[in-house]
């Protein structure tokens, strides 16, 4: 018995390999295009910077020496950065390069180094597009849709990795036709966040709050999430604070936890004095520490996200209240997370998300923005 078990898993790894090496002969006989180097080709959820059209980068280079080497290092990773094309192909494959080996607890492999595509119907629903990873090594990502009807097809939204920095991006047409990008214009949603807007632990690119959002509300989202060091930083908001925007919103308060009251009210009030001297009347959404309604029995850090809440309500009451009807604020319980929505008692979960995705929507319907599409 524990031969043939050991000769059927040699077997199959053998048929995994063979398979793998078929695609990878297959690949080769697609028609490419390089994302970065197609100049045709739009990325979204970027900032308005020349030096950012063609890259899958978060931060401009003329920051590069401004923010910590931490933030830096974490705007390589291209959360939130999507493309939006059509072509009439029935086979598209994507392989790319990821530059870091991360191996994070609360994460699987594909949320952190993978792809995720979606499709707008000509209906106006969004359908999600099955892939398949023919390999999922940091040196060579291969993944192929297969069996594509187009004919209800108005565009692929292609979101690029989390949590890994992504180089030498393909996509592949298995016939002779058109890629043709697509560019959704207006001012986007512009978000300043922490792991959880980068879009810790969603399973897929596209299940980050940020990711769903955009499609909910159908306007684009710059995902400035950096994991753990989401501090609301002078220098962050000073760049979010040049790009014109249809809506701001901070959700920093989670990597605030170990800096004093006075500390975290500087920051909260430097970043809404920044942006009102830029952008008067632009909406602002801040929001609390949404792990705050779980009740973990882990009373130091249950104590911790109450805390940092507390500080924000206090900026808002001293500073806000009464004087500047275009600041929102979102609360924890309006998110309403419990126990079951996140991967450790921090980082949400797919459902979770979706509960963050809903609580921004509810205000955002509220103020009535849009965008031309």
């Amino acid at each position: 018995m524990k031969a043939n078990v050991i000769r059927l898993l040699v077997l199959g790894f053998v048929m995994m390999h063979v398979s793998a090496q078929v695609f990878s002969q297959d690949f080769n006989r697609f028609n490419w295009v390089s994302v970065g180097e197609d100049a045709t080709l739009r990325l979204q959820g970027k900032l308005d910077d020349a030096s950012l059209r063609a890259s899958l980068y978060r931060l401009p280079a003329s920051v590069k020496d401004v923010v910590r080497k931490e933030v830096w290092n974490l705007s390589r990773n291209p959360a939130g950065v999507y493309l939006d094309f059509y072509t009439e192909a029935d086979t598209v494959a994507f392989a790319y390069r990821c530059e870091q080996n991360i191996n994070l607890k609360h994460m699987s492999a594909i949320g952190i180094s993978g792809i995720d595509v979606y499709a707008k119907l000509k209906d106006n629903r969004w359908v999600w597009v099955k892939t398949k990873y023919i390999t999922l090594n940091n040196d060579d990502v291969k993944v192929v849709m297969e069996g594509l009807d187009v004919k209800d097809l108005a565009y692929y939204r292609l979101y690029f990795p989390l949590y890994n920095t992504v180089a030498d991006f393909k996509i592949g047409l298995n016939r002779p036709v058109d890629l043709i990008s697509l560019e959704h214009k207006g001012k986007p949603i512009v978000v300043y966040g922490t792991s959880i807007a980068q879009g810790a632990s969603a399973s897929r690119a596209g299940m980050s709050w940020a990711a769903l959002l955009g499609r909910q509300v159908e306007m684009p989202v710059v995902n400035l999430g950096f994991s753990a060091n989401g501090r609301l930083e002078k220098e962050v908001v000073d760049v979010i604070a040049k790009q014109e925007a249809s809506l701001y919103i901070i959700d920093c308060l989670p990597n605030l936890v170990a800096f004093t009251d006075e500390e975290v009210r500087q920051r909260l009030l430097y970043a809404w004095q920044t942006l009102r001297k830029s952008h008067p009347q632009t909406p602002i959404i801040f929001a609390e520490h949404a792990d705050a309604t779980i009740n973990l029995l882990n009373t130091d850090s249950q104590r911790a996200y109450e805390r940092v809440n507390r500080n924000l309500n206090r900026f808002i009451a001293e500073n806000i209240t009464g004087k500047d009807a275009h600041v929102h604020l979102v609360t924890a319980r309006s998110i309403g997370l419990d126990i079951d929505d996140t991967a450790d008692g921090i980082h949400p979960s797919d459902r979770g998300m979706k509960k963050y995705t809903d609580a921004y929507d509810q205000v955002i319907r509220k103020l009535r923005i849009h965008i031309i599409n």
